[in-house]
């Protein structure tokens, strides 16, 4: 009997919340500002961007619970989008890059679609 493998998320972080709320708050003050950010806001605003995005996925602990959560996010939008599109099995020790290959065919089948009927 073989066991099954898991891989850990390279970037799990016990603190995810914190470092998320963190980010979102920041966003939202530089957001709230009236007249144009500075070059220098602006860059900070792409960088707070990505902090949400990394904050947000350092929830996950395995691959697998990443993968879960985003292909039932994906199922999701493929149905409300009218999409037949089976998402293929992947394994549970899946990189997150293979995850995020598969992710990036359901985004392309969407964005195809959308463009065509409009």
């Amino acid at each position: 009997m073989v066991a099954a493998t898991i891989r850990l998320m390279p970037h799990h972080d016990a603190n995810w919340r914190a470092r998320l709320e963190e980010a979102r708050t920041r966003q939202a003050e530089l957001l709230a500002r009236e007249g144009m950010l500075t070059a220098a806001e602006q860059d900070e605003l792409l960088a707070l961007r990505e902090a949400v995005d990394r904050a947000f996925n350092a929830r996950f602990r395995t691959t697998a619970e990443y993968r879960d959560f985003y292909f039932a996010q994906a199922r999701e939008l493929l149905e409300a989008e009218g999409i037949d599109m089976p998402l293929p099995q992947v394994a549970d020790d899946a990189t997150v890059e293979e995850i995020d290959r598969v992710l990036g065919m359901v985004w392309q089948a969407v964005e195809v679609t959308n463009s065509e009927t409009f």
